[in-house]
């Protein structure tokens, strides 16, 4: 059993959204116990909040989006996977804008933020869920297995038709060390020939070799060489970490997944999610 968390004070960072390309400050406040984890639209009348949680995603393409409202917070992954590591349960996330800055496309940013600001146990235990059955979903040559485990581990197999991209596999314990050292500085990654695709669809107007790499049939593109040398897989983990951390809560599963993306990620938490309202109210019953 551990207790909830919260940062220990107020800690701002500013950029542009990959896909927006608006300018914005993201801030991180204390938040009290059982608040959990919501996103201020500081720029909007009346400051709306947008809870992050999976029953308030409205959007994955090319990232997940949470809204309420008609108010929309995007790309909130890289900040969720974070979050996860350092197992913060409540926290107040001020934005003045509709997408977190990208930073350099991986989780780092946030992760300097955390250990700059620090961590504060709070008094109250959290609920961590523990699915007692595995779960599965499949869509095409797309996988995701949940396995019951005593704490959280990710398998996951990234596989393109692409030279340059070949089957890349890595499996973790997906503790605050692990993560920081092994998942945060991944990189968010595009296919060449992708990219005027993705701009037609009005998005990474924020993107740039800055803060994404670009594969390219011949060669890939970056402002520095690759972080590691399955960084993609590495990257496509910490996808998964933000998006299954949408479920509202920490929680102990092995996730073996092949190809995942955000659509199928977030497909992912709302089963983990009916699977706890079903076993809570199992645990209920039992106990009147």
């Amino acid at each position: 059993m551990r207790n909830q968390r919260t940062v220990a004070g107020s800690i701002s960072f500013s950029g542009i959204g990959v896909h927006t390309g608006n300018k914005t400050e993201l801030t991180f406040q204390p938040a009290e116990e059982n608040s959990g984890i919501r996103f201020i639209r500081t720029d909007l009348p009346g400051r709306p909040e947008v809870k992050a949680h999976i029953t308030n995603v409205v959007g994955f393409i090319r990232g997940t989006t949470i809204g309420q409202n008609n108010v929309n917070v995007h790309t909130v992954e890289h900040v969720m996977a974070a979050l996860c590591a350092f197992g913060i349960t409540n926290l107040t996330i001020e934005l003045d804008g509709n997408e977190p800055p990208v930073g350099d496309g991986s989780s780092l940013p946030f992760v300097k933020m955390l250990q700059e600001t620090g961590i504060v146990e709070q008094k109250k235990p959290v609920e961590i869920f523990s699915p007692h059955d595995p779960l599965f979903i499949r869509e095409e040559d797309i996988i995701l297995v949940v396995l019951p485990y005593d704490r959280l581990k990710i398998s996951y197999t990234l596989s393109f038709p692409h030279p340059r991209l070949k089957a890349q596999y890595l499996s973790l314990d997906i503790t605050q060390d692990s993560f920081v050292n092994e998942i945060a500085s991944s990189r968010t990654f595009c296919l060449y020939h992708e990219v005027e695709m993705l701009m037609d669809q009005g998005l990474i107007k924020g993107g740039s070799l800055d803060n994404a790499v670009v594969i390219g049939d011949k060669a890939i593109f970056s402002r520095e060489e690759l972080r590691f040398h399955d960084e993609f897989v590495r990257h496509k983990m910490l996808d998964l970490i933000g998006d299954t951390y949408l479920l509202g809560m920490p929680f102990n599963a092995h996730i073996v997944a092949i190809k995942s993306g955000h659509a199928t990620n977030s497909r992912l938490t709302r089963v983990l999610y009916e699977a706890y309202l079903k076993q809570s109210k199992l645990v209920n019953a039992a106990s009147h």
